[in-house]
């Protein structure tokens, strides 16, 4: 490639004729200016990325197909060079407001001032032009200038156009101008003579005031090295986004783009040593928005099949296992406790989900033992959601000794409907705790576990009130036909009669909820039967049988209702109303 000098009167300005005798409506001024977006993105992933990365080579890519549908339309492409523009036509196709970064500033700066794209290059010339570019923006204003670099390229497919910058804007005489040799010899002693005479003349008054010997303030111009309004605007702005810039994304950002990598397997290894350094530095300071991100890449990267081998696979994912461990989530909770560490709801949950089962053991609990609402609201549901991804590991916690990790995993085997934790809970029902035992029938009752009935006819005779009548509703809940007898022998019993009120409701209402019909003739005796004295039960057991039969329904329980319809004792009646309400 020859590169072109230019004069000052023919190079272009900005905003210019480009020497063609197109019409403006016949530029492919959109096509133009897509075309320089494209170059400028692909010029910063050209600096940003090694020759082998995806997001560089989507780029060029891109740039190479717009170049081949812009020949489509044209045979070149002419441009014209002022300090922030290009000009197709006298019409602008680019233009930058930061200089740092401006393609139009990269050439006008060492004296180009018009360039030409030729087809073919978006062959392999586009990657050698961008190579141009990218040494041109690290030369020292010392150094080799891009008009030199551009010479030493040698393109084929792009010309270039420049000005002498020393000589730019100074006339230069025409030759051929009628001048002799004596005249301009004449004029050169004439300007000689008075040269003399300026200098006879300071001297004159060098002798009447002496110099100064010191140098004043005065006798610099400090106009000569300010910036302009614009440019001090640009710097103030690339200042600002450099401070608030967030240099820990950007950091991982790099770090994963290598990691994508899948032919440099010793540096992914590197890479998953890094971050496996870095996640427990980010959790002690509490930055849990980059730990979320780390986990979050990890996780996906090992769900593709084209990024890991079977060794790098296992690698990360014992990082995940580590961080899910349950000495660093007793840390991570602990430090949440003392405010150590600050986040929102929102935070610690996304950072939760990814969490393998390791995690399961403290996250229950701290969910089942945590004070503060919101906080133990996004414990628990951060824990249903490693539960349901980890279930054999809820099954294990069924056998913890610790009772508030059995009893939650007691609640989360029925919510997540763990139908094989039935045996287990039938264990807990044995357990020495009252909580763990309640948080059984809980879960029984969720999973309608026939496996769990049959303990809980035990669990009648508990001697934690609160268990007993948990039972009782549950046997009514699941209608478990084989509790009937059992639980006619408590209603005729004695003990049921010391029982508060709620325990004497719970057993008749389980009772007529199971034996249905066949127990009305029980309920009715209690209900409406006298003694051989004429004395009938107790108010308590009374009201208790009215709502059994409320709960067997069928005609004969109507039909006892109704006889104690209009009963004299007022709590007794009270609760005919409300089962014959029920019942209807």
């Amino acid at each position: 490639m020859a590169p072109e000098h230019v004069s000052d009167l023919e190079t272009p300005s900005g905003g210019g004729d480009d020497g063609l005798d197109w019409a403006v409506d016949e530029l492919p001024l959109e096509a133009a200016k897509g075309l320089f977006v494209t170059l400028a993105k692909a010029f910063r992933a050209f600096q940003l990325y090694d020759e082998n990365n995806p997001v560089r080579r989507r780029f060029l890519e891109s740039l190479r197909g717009e170049l081949q549908e812009l020949w489509t339309e044209v045979d070149s492409l002419v441009v014209s060079i002022d300090e922030d523009h290009f000009y197709l036509g006298g019409q602008q196709v680019y233009r930058s407001e930061s200089r740092s970064d401006s393609l139009a500033f990269l050439f006008f700066k060492d004296g180009v001032r018009e360039i030409t794209f030729l087809p073919g290059i978006e062959g392999d010339e586009i990657e050698r032009f961008l190579s141009v570019l990218q040494r041109a923006r690290k030369l020292v204003p010392e150094g080799d200038d891009l008009l030199t670099v551009l010479w030493e390229e040698d393109l084929r497919f792009f010309r270039y156009q420049y000005v002498d910058l020393l000589a730019e804007g100074v006339s230069l005489p025409v030759p051929g101008g009628g001048n002799s040799q004596g005249e301009l010899q004449a004029v050169l002693e004439a300007e000689d003579a008075a040269d003399a005479d300026a200098a006879g003349a300071e001297a004159a008054d060098g002798a009447a005031d002496a110099p100064p010997q010191t140098v004043s303030q005065d006798d610099f111009n400090p106009t000569l090295y300010a910036l302009d309004q614009r440019d001090m605007e640009t710097l103030r702005t690339e200042l600002q986004k450099e401070l608030s810039r967030d240099t820990r994304a950007d950091v991982l950002s790099a770090l994963f783009d290598r990691l994508e990598e899948p032919h440099y397997r010793d540096r992914q290894s590197e890479i998953l040593r890094t971050l496996a350094t870095l996640l427990p530095n980010f959790l002690s300071r509490g930055a849990l928005v980059a730990a979320t991100r780390v986990l979050e890449e990890l996780r996906t990267l090992e769900a593709r099949q084209d990024v890991f081998d079977e060794r790098r696979r296992e690698e990360s994912m014992r990082i995940l296992d580590e961080v899910s461990a349950p000495e660093a989530i007793g840390e991570l909770i602990k430090a949440l406790y003392d405010g150590t560490i600050r986040a929102t709801p929102s935070q610690l949950g996304g950072f939760l989900a990814y969490l393998r089962g390791g995690a399961l053991d403290p996250l229950l609990r701290a969910s089942e033992s945590v004070e503060h609402k919101e906080l133990r609201a996004v414990l628990r549901e951060a824990v249903k959601g490693i539960a349901n991804r980890n279930r054999t590991a809820v099954l294990r916690l069924l056998d913890e000794k610790d009772p508030v990790v059995a009893a939650g995993a007691a609640r989360l085997a029925g919510a997540l409907q763990l139908n094989e934790a039935g045996t287990a809970l039938a264990g807990l029902l044995r357990h020495q705790e009252a909580a763990v035992r309640l948080a059984a029938i809980e879960a029984a009752v969720s999973l309608k576990a026939s496996t769990v009935a049959g303990s809980l006819e035990h669990a009648m005779q508990d001697p934690d009130r609160d268990v007993r009548v948990a039972a009782a509703r549950a046997l009514g809940t699941l209608r478990y036909r084989p509790a009937a007898r059992g639980l006619a022998s408590i209603i005729g019993g004695k003990p049921i009669r010391a029982a508060d009120i709620s325990e004497k409701v719970a057993v008749f209402e389980a009772y007529g909820l199971i034996a249905g019909e066949e127990g009305v003739q029980v309920l009715d005796g209690l209900l409406n039967g006298k003694s051989f004295l004429g004395k009938r039960e107790p108010t308590e057991i009374r009201a208790a049988a009215a709502l059994g039969l409320g709960c067997a329904g069928g005609g004969a329980a109507r039909s006892a209702l109704e006889r104690a319809a209009q009963d004299d004792d007022p709590v007794v009646r009270s609760n005919v109303n409300r089962a014959l309400r029920r019942e209807a």
